[in-house]
């Protein structure tokens, strides 16, 4: 598939060059015809461009939020056992509610062996919680232009990545 890409960039160029001499000669410059050749983006550098797209809205989006307690809080980290580190975000109320319920349950309310709770324990803590965020963030979406851009950015480079990602599946079934 690459190679084919790269083949097609090549012969590309080398028709290019070898009319460039007989394009500059013609008497009539008004008929000329223009290629364009671009490239494709890797599936890799997609989702890179997503993540970086992803970074800018929640970045413009805590600076026009009001309220904090729905602010995007990102940061690297690694997994247990890794020293790979990756960006995670979560609005500021799941880390609260997370840290509410392990304070309960160090201080005996509702004790478990490990302290730290279960996401199925906090699921129907959030689900509210989520629905009111949600709402929030497209108030403000709507509210805000420049917020408004960054959303549609990051729209089109997810749909552009999925697009990409099914045509690859589409290819490589046949």
């Amino acid at each position: 598939m690459k190679q084919s890409r790269f083949s097609n960039l090549i012969a590309s160029l080398a028709v290019t060059l070898l009319l460039t001499p007989f394009v500059l000669a013609s008497p009539d410059r008004e008929d000329i015809e223009v290629i364009t050749v671009t490239g494709d983006q890797s599936l890799a550098q997609m989702r890179s461009a997503i993540k970086q797209k992803r970074l800018e809205f929640y970045e413009a989006y805590n600076d026009v939020n009001t309220d904090k307690y729905f602010d995007m809080m990102c940061e690297w980290r690694a997994t247990i056992g890794s020293n790979i580190k990756s960006i995670e975000c979560e609005p500021r109320y799941v880390t609260l509610i997370r840290s509410e319920q392990t304070r309960d349950n160090i201080h005996g309310f509702d004790f478990y062996l490990n302290k730290m709770p279960a996401d199925a324990h906090l699921t129907p803590l959030l689900r509210a919680k989520h629905e009111e965020a949600e709402a929030h963030m497209a108030n403000l979406i709507q509210q805000h232009p420049e917020l408004t851009n960054k959303w549609n950015e990051l729209v089109i480079a997810v749909y552009r990545y999925e697009s990409q990602k099914s045509l690859n599946k589409d290819e490589q079934k046949q």
